[in-house]
């Protein structure tokens, strides 16, 4: 959960990772961006989601065309599974994205990110970000 104030100037939240309806490379769960447009927060979720990327026999990916005909990535391989993992790969693959995610925050391009991978997050900017667990969830909003 985000608290976003109207002088935080965000215009913009999207969130990316490989369970959603987009084909994804790398194996995030979610990465939710904020930005003052949307079009920079949707392209940076991207970004920033297939960076949070190991290689591991858990990650099982296949050619984006043999799930999608259509598919504009072709042979390119996207992420369809991505079992139990080390937790020390999980931070590093983590770590591979808030990188990309703090590069694009120094040039202006979002406000903040929030990566999470198989329960671990990290936060990257200066929008208070927490992470809402459904255990812990407002009653009412699930």
């Amino acid at each position: 959960m985000a608290l976003i104030r109207a002088e935080d100037g965000i215009g913009g939240v999207a969130t990316s990772g490989w369970p959603g309806r987009s084909f994804s490379r790398g194996i995030a769960d979610a990465v939710t961006v904020l930005a003052t447009r949307a079009a920079d927060a949707d392209a940076a979720a991207t970004i920033i989601a297939n960076a949070v990327d190991a290689d591991h026999p858990a990650v099982l990916r296949r050619p984006a065309r043999t799930l999608d005909a259509d598919s504009d990535l072709g042979d390119i391989p996207v992420t369809v599974e991505v079992r139990n993992l080390p937790p020390p790969l999980v931070l590093l693959a983590l770590e591979r994205g808030a990188r990309v995610a703090e590069r694009l925050l120094s040039r202006g391009l979002i406000r903040a990110a929030m990566l999470r991978l198989k329960g671990q997050s990290l936060i990257v900017g200066d929008i208070p970000v927490t992470p809402l667990l459904l255990d812990n969830a407002v009653p009412g909003l699930r």
